[in-house]
């Protein structure tokens, strides 16, 4: 009576194990439901020069912020220069494939003619035109 009994016994802890086990297996092994997102990389006081088909082109702002492999944000004050031009204003929109930059607050484009003052501008660089926007004051230089 004691084999069968000890032979219960093993096989009763031998199952216990198992379930525990299976048990172990499903709670650890979770899949998650949850979507990952892709984060925007930001970087602070952030300036850079850039080299595209169009000519050298230096960039700042407080803070650069890559929205996806073709679009960058530079928020808050923030500049674009190159051999023609200075643009100084806030929150710059860049498509680095199609090089088009521009803003939709006030900025200031200084060049070897003057300055003009602006609500907003659009810089095509494919084009080597800026196109201002809203209001625009061009003081010429004396």
């Amino acid at each position: 009576m004691s084999d069968s009994f000890l032979a219960k016994f093993l096989n009763s802890l031998i199952f216990i194990i198992l379930i525990f086990q299976i048990f172990l297996i499903f709670f650890n092994s979770k899949i998650s439901l949850k979507n990952i997102e892709h984060k925007n990389i930001s970087v602070e006081n952030f300036s850079s020069i850039a080299l595209s088909k169009y000519g050298i082109t230096s960039f700042g702002s407080e803070m650069l912020i890559k929205k996806d492999e073709s679009n960058i944000y530079l928020q808050g004050i923030s500049y674009l220069e190159n051999d023609s031009f200075k643009i100084y204003g806030e929150d710059i929109k860049i498509n680095i494939h199609s090089e088009i930059s521009s803003s939709d607050k006030q900025v200031e484009m200084i060049n070897s003619m003057g300055k003009m003052i602006s609500e907003g501008f659009n810089n095509i660089a494919i084009e080597s035109k800026i196109y201002f926007l809203g209001n625009s004051i061009f003081k010429f230089n004396d």
